[in-house]
């Protein structure tokens, strides 16, 4: 939503994030109607963020390019999703189902990784914390063998 009009600006697709660090870079985005195109928006353009939207202070705020195309680093959230997490013995644990996004810091907190049908049913959905994914692959993403998806410390509520 642009400030200087309170127009409709588009529609926020995903999110795109340094890795290493979990630092959101800023959020791809769905413009137009019937020649719909995408545009990267920086966080540093984004005013607030909020339940229905996010703000910003005109609809010059998009930039040209998308910084995942050059940096190996920056990754989008919606293709992290159904990944497989293994361990560094080789263990499936999760796949991912969902990025944690922190809106006050602009930061990736944590993924949220699917474990089945049952096991989700019983104990919810577990969180992976971003700092302990000690490699983002192209087909999948590593977690050191002591992650245990099963431990308290690491679930959401069912949603």
């Amino acid at each position: 939503m642009a400030l200087a009009g309170g127009e409709r600006l588009g529609r926020v697709q995903d999110i795109v994030f340094h890795a290493p660090t979990g630092r959101v870079t800023g959020f791809l985005v769905t413009t137009g109607g019937l020649l719909t195109k995408t545009r990267f928006l920086p966080a540093a353009q984004v005013q607030s963020v909020g339940a229905d939207a996010l703000t910003v202070p005109g609809a010059d705020a998009f930039s040209e390019g998308n910084p995942t195309a050059s940096d190996p680093d920056e990754l989008e959230g919606k293709p992290l999703e159904g990944r497989p997490v293994l361990t560094e013995s080789g263990t499936v644990v999760g796949k991912v189902a969902d990025v944690l996004v922190d809106t006050s810091a602009m930061t990736i907190s944590a993924l949220v990784l699917a474990t089945g049908l049952l096991d989700n049913a019983l104990h919810g959905r577990p969180t992976l914390p971003l700092p302990l994914v000690r490699a983002f692959g192209k087909d999948s993403l590593v977690v050191p063998d002591s992650y245990d998806p099963h431990s308290s410390a690491n679930h959401a509520p069912v949603s």
